[in-house]
């Protein structure tokens, strides 16, 4: 790492943090929280866009503004990096941070495709450094309790695991102009709805049931005028014993069903009842879990998360200052296969056909 975090007066320094990118709406969520991190503080972002660089310095007035990517990767004294670019620039500035010694947070879903994430993968085992893909839903204690019960067997052997995720569209749902700038735009963004929202349920069937061998999807744009990608889909995984329902909508009105993932196994049914946000920014409602068997149908509240488990930031400087692994699905590897899935889907929804994995990246 280019800074160092050095023991002053036997108290282990603060990581200082440099942020590339404001035009990921997630950004603001994740800057509040690593400043409440004792870990860590944010001491530099940049972004071209002058209108964010005016609201950071509104809210975050002790974070330095920069104008240009290069001025905070050029910039001496960082120990880390979160990025909130656009799809296809935060893989690129993933690299590139890698290769200056900084560890990296990518705000999901890692790439807008599979070289682009193979590229950032790549760059990490070769610098030897922490690379993390946040994933808002990881922070949820009721979606983490229930991967803990169906993975400990309380549904038998999963069948089937579904995840539904979708809005009534960025615009409507309140994202940025920024923001809904890159995600309608296809080249930066990936995709439409199906890179938005499928990678989620990808991570848990990648944990859950591994690398599928087959995926089928149909991506269609359906309502939404002046959208030049797919504004819903439907994405089904084939393993040899057990079936991913991956769904995505930009055209959805209200928030339900809010299931954050239903696994139905031979032994029972688990369902993750997630309140949803109806509007960016806002915060997830506590969630609770429903297993159902033979014997009848048992609600359970989940613990709570540990606190370097709170939050992306939190997780990943804790990471960095114990000199360990980012694991789970965060880790890089989870990311790559889920970028993997999502470029199958597009595949063969451009085709008609199955796509079989392993997939290349052309």
């Amino acid at each position: 790492m280019e800074g160092s975090n050095e023991v002053r007066g036997g108290i282990m320094a603060r990581l200082r943090v440099g942020v590339l990118g404001l035009n990921h709406d997630h950004v603001w969520g994740n800057l509040a929280a690593l400043n409440d991190n004792e870990l860590g503080q944010a001491v530099a972002a940049a972004d071209p866009d002058p209108r964010l660089r005016e609201r950071l310095a509104r809210e975050h007035g002790g974070v330095e503004a920069l104008a240009s990517y290069d001025a905070l990767l050029e910039r001496a004294g960082l120990d880390a990096v979160l990025i909130f670019a656009d799809n296809r620039a935060s893989a690129e500035l993933g690299v590139r941070a890698l290769g200056r010694g900084l560890p990296v947070m990518i705000e999901k879903p890692m790439a807008a495709d599979l070289a682009g994430a193979d590229a950032v993968l790549t760059a990490a085992r070769k610098a030897g450094l922490p690379l993390m893909v946040n994933w808002p839903t990881v922070w949820r204690p009721a979606l983490r309790h229930g991967l803990t019960l169906v993975r400990s067997g309380a549904v038998g052997e999963p069948v089937q695991l579904s995840h539904r995720g979708g809005h009534a569209g960025p615009r409507e749902y309140g994202c940025s102009p920024q923001f809904c700038e890159w995600l309608y735009d296809p080249t930066r963004n990936g995709g439409g709805a199906l890179v938005d929202y499928c990678g989620y349920g990808a991570i848990l069937c990648r944990t859950v049931l591994g690398r599928p061998d087959a995926v089928t999807a149909v991506a269609r744009h359906l309502r939404k005028e002046g959208l030049p990608a797919e504004d819903n889909a439907v994405v089904i995984l084939r393993y040899p014993r057990a079936l991913g329902l991956l769904e995505a909508s930009w055209t959805q009105i209200g928030a339900e069903p809010a299931l954050a993932m239903v696994v139905f196994g031979d032994a029972g049914t688990l369902l993750v009842h997630q309140p949803k946000a109806t509007r960016e920014g806002e915060k997830a409602g506590a969630g609770r879990i429903q297993l159902v068997t033979a014997g009848g149908s048992e609600w359970i509240d989940p613990p709570a998360l540990p606190a370097d488990e709170r939050d992306g930031p939190s997780y990943f400087l804790s990471r960095i200052a114990a000199g360990r692994a980012v694991e789970g699905l965060c880790a890089p590897e989870v990311g790559r296969d889920a970028q993997e899935i999502l470029a199958a889907a597009l595949r063969s929804s451009a085709s008609g056909r199955e796509v079989t994995l392993p997939l290349t990246a052309s």
